[in-house]
């Protein structure tokens, strides 16, 4: 078959999956939701210092009911684990999804907690956020302001 016979074939083949995943989706109660972000943010601490980063993090978590997201995972260029935990009060189905965020994060090297929470806003192509952070052996706040870009598979649904 050559390329040009197989278009077709595709995109019905991708309408139909489109078009049943979209239905499934209406009765669906949980998502088991796998894999990495992409997370460019800006760091300001209270004292009027700024710092840019770009991490990477590896995620598995749980969206139940559309509404809650519970999850774990890790970021490799601090050696650290992380829980991300939300509560969408404008849920996904609406046009402009926010959430609440209660997060917390431990650091293998310099053996640190840090808590953060704050809004997270979904947008087409990821998220955005404000957080407010401190690490717990001294309270410190800054403010983290970023982006996640997701690139996840879903691993079940029901």
């Amino acid at each position: 078959m050559t390329l040009t016979k197989i278009k077709p074939v595709f995109t019905v083949i991708l309408f139909l999956f489109i078009a049943f995943n979209t239905k499934a989706q209406e009765n669906e109660k949980y998502r088991i939701i796998a894999g990495f972000r992409i997370n460019p943010l800006v760091i300001y601490d209270f004292d009027g210092n700024r710092k840019e980063f770009v991490r990477i993090h590896g995620e598995i978590g749980a969206l139940i009911d559309k509404r809650s997201y519970f999850s774990v995972g890790y970021t490799p260029f601090t050696n650290s684990i992380y829980t991300f935990n939300e509560y969408w009060f404008f849920p996904l189905d609406k046009q402009f999804p926010i959430s609440a965020v209660i997060s917390a994060e431990y650091m293998f090297d310099s053996k640190k907690i840090f808590l953060q929470n704050g809004p997270n806003f979904k947008f087409k192509g990821g998220n955005g956020f404000l957080f407010l952070f401190t690490p717990v052996n001294k309270i410190d706040w800054g403010l983290k302001v970023g982006v996640f870009i997701p690139i996840n598979i879903i691993i079940s649904k029901g």
